[in-house]
């Protein structure tokens, strides 16, 4: 299991006003491993005292207490793995990391390179920043079960929104924002735009020009797909 969290760099304290972290520094990266890790088991433990949890096929056994103890054990041995990367620097960037999981498989096709009766072949990065791409080859079967682990149960959502981003709270929260840092408007200069304007102003690339042959009469007409063989 991995998860994604995009933390801003400041927030609402409880007398509501605004308090930034430091230019150069957020969060020591071992501290935010200890904390994450207390916090989810904690919670963790505490839905199975509940019994909220369900345990079925081979994690049946969980369902004795002992066992339980000793799986929650292991988790609190394991090194989880956090990893903390710089800011967004712009709408822009935000908008294409969100759409990669918003709208984005596991896979894209272009990434797989054959198939064939018992085996599946695609293309991965590197194992280090910085490495080549690399072909990774996997049983039919292998392949389905890493692809199936991308995807989430009925009962989860996909991007959750928490602190002064709530649901709840949000509209509230981001009027007091607003008139804290001078009622600055940031969503009035992408209304009443179309897609391709919108587009245009976050990446400063007109989508109506053709990256060929620099044609400025491309219009969009549709999806097509790949004939499946």
């Amino acid at each position: 299991m991995h998860m994604h969290c995009i933390v801003s760099g400041g927030g609402l304290t409880p007398d509501r006003q605004i308090r930034k972290s430091k230019e150069k520094f957020f969060i020591p990266v071992y501290v935010l491993r200890d904390k994450f890790k207390g916090k989810f088991l904690d919670g963790l433990n505490t839905f199975y005292t509940q019994e909220k949890l369900a345990f079925s096929g081979s994690c049946r056994k969980l369902r004795n207490s002992y066992e339980w103890k000793e799986f929650k054990n292991s988790l609190y041995d394991k090194d989880w793995c956090p990893y903390i990367k710089e800011t967004f620097n712009g709408f822009g960037n935000a908008i294409e990391y969100l759409g990669r999981y918003t709208h984005k498989i596991s896979i894209s096709d272009s990434r797989i390179l054959s198939v064939t009766e018992t085996e599946t072949t695609f293309s991965a990065r590197g194992k280090k920043p910085g490495e080549p791409k690399r072909t990774v080859t996997l049983s039919n079967t292998e392949f389905i079960r890493r692809f199936l682990r991308h995807i989430l149960p009925s009962v989860f959502q996909k991007i959750q929104y928490y602190g002064f981003l709530n649901n709840r709270s949000k509209s509230k929260n981001l009027k007091l924002i607003f008139k804290l840092q001078g009622h600055q408007r940031f969503r009035s200069l992408y209304t009443g735009i179309t897609m391709p304007e919108l587009l245009e102003k976050i990446w400063k690339t007109n989508p109506n020009v053709c990256p060929a042959c620099g044609c400025t009469s491309m219009q969009y007409l549709g999806k097509v797909h790949a004939c499946s063989q």
